[in-house]
């Protein structure tokens, strides 16, 4: 029975090693942006509103993955949108550093690919309604 659980261990420690493996690689595949399929104007007067929004939203997620009972698929989700927001923030933010070093417009333009497109249309439909 001895060898039976070291054999169990060691498969369950294997499986574990496999899953973070995997987990590690699909956040470096979400930190990557897709193809821009869109562009946001943003005002710079909102600027600080937006970024506000953004950071609170992933905050969410990051709590529901935290302390909430889900299945595995829907953490997964949650971590996925997560990487997309972190995209968006970076985004943001840089475009926001662009526009103070080189003078300030009315509006600036950060280029989205699909996913954080459709994210960012969440976050400004929540700010509206």
């Amino acid at each position: 029975m001895g060898k039976e659980n070291r054999k169990k261990s060691t498969a369950n420690n294997e499986i574990t090693k496999s899953m973070e493996y995997l987990i590690k690689l699909l956040h470096s595949e979400w930190e990557r942006s897709g193809k821009t399929t869109a562009e946001a104007l943003v005002k710079i007067s909102d600027l600080p509103a937006v970024t506000k929004m953004t950071a609170d939203v992933i905050m969410e997620k990051q709590v529901k993955i935290e302390t909430a009972e889900m299945t595995f698929k829907h953490a997964m989700e949650l971590s996925r949108e997560n990487y997309i927001l972190l995209r968006l923030a970076k985004k943001i933010r840089r475009a926001q550093k662009h526009t103070e070093k080189n003078g300030a417009d009315k509006d600036i333009c950060i280029e989205l690919d699909r996913e954080e497109h459709r994210l960012f249309a969440e976050i400004m439909r929540a700010q509206e309604g």
